[in-house]
């Protein structure tokens, strides 16, 4: 919806190529039928890098495959005559595997033992205190995927049609919030609003949230602090404050305002043309 320029794209049923998964296994994608945009992905590739001044000139995706051997020596023996041979291979295949590499890891790991390596706690820089004495979680729930951008096109939004708020029953109470009401969730970095759902997972003092709806915006409360070590946002400790409200933040109104509108390319695009 943000985009200015849209390039063709094809289903699985309309690619040739190959694909790796997480099991280091190469397996072929065999065309079933020509893509209805006209081009194949690779052959939009090529265009593009052309049309920003970079030669490429592949005739098929064999001989993409062809390259990345030469360049990866992992795949050093990889090739489309030797996927239609034996079905697929894993990854590394080369000299000394010529057929791939089904165990990596028979008498010893690649890197030599194991290291381990002993670091201090550092705790969060994230405190509660009078303005906001609540600590927010947050974290996913099963019927759902990370933002939900796959998860939420199917029927699974009959388990988790939305976001909500879980608060334990001394919070509600000292809040005045009941099962079902709309709340205002603010922090340091901003507010949302969502259900509450009065609930005794939690301990009181902790709220937790999901966020699986991009529409619900949970990481406009989360902080912008991070770990040390691998830069992981800090999504698990916010310190934050609930209260009844009876209308969506500022944030929501303006993202679904802007949702709804960058949706109607189709209709501007006429005027776009001229």
């Amino acid at each position: 919806k943000y985009a200015h320029v849209f390039l063709p794209g094809a289903s699985f049923l309309e690619k040739d190529g190959t694909f790796t998964n997480a099991e280091r296994r190469i397996n072929r994608v065999r065309q079933v039928m020509a893509p209805l945009a006209g081009k194949d992905e690779w052959q939009v590739t090529i265009d593009l890098a052309r049309a920003l001044g970079y030669e490429m000139a592949y005739g098929h995706p064999s001989e993409i495959m062809d390259e990345i051997a030469r360049l990866t020596p992992s795949f050093a023996g990889v090739s489309y005559d030797k996927l239609d041979k034996l079905g697929s291979v894993q990854w590394p295949c080369n000299d000394k595997a010529p057929t791939g590499t089904p165990l990596m890891h028979v008498d010893r790991f690649v890197r030599g033992k194991g290291k381990f390596m002993i670091t201090e706690y550092v705790p969060t820089d994230e405190r509660t205190g009078p303005r906001f004495p609540l600590l927010l979680t947050t974290g996913r729930i099963l019927s759902q995927y990370n933002v939900g951008a796959q998860t939420r096109r199917t029927e699974n939004g009959a388990w988790h049609d939305e976001d909500v708020l879980e608060i334990h029953p001394f919070d509600a109470e000292s809040r005045g919030v009941r099962d079902g009401d709309l709340v205002a969730l603010a922090s340091r970095s901003g507010d949302i609003a969502l259900r509450a759902v009065i609930s005794e997972r939690m301990q009181p003092g902790v709220v937790y949230t999901t966020f699986h709806h991009a529409k619900t915006g949970a990481n406009v409360i989360t902080t912008d602090y991070s770990d040390w070590a691998t830069n992981c946002p800090e999504y698990k400790v916010t310190a934050v404050e609930v209260r009844r409200t009876n209308h969506y933040s500022q944030w929501q109104e303006k993202n679904f305002e802007e949702d709804v509108t960058l949706r109607r390319i189709a209709e501007r695009l006429p005027d776009a043309a001229e």
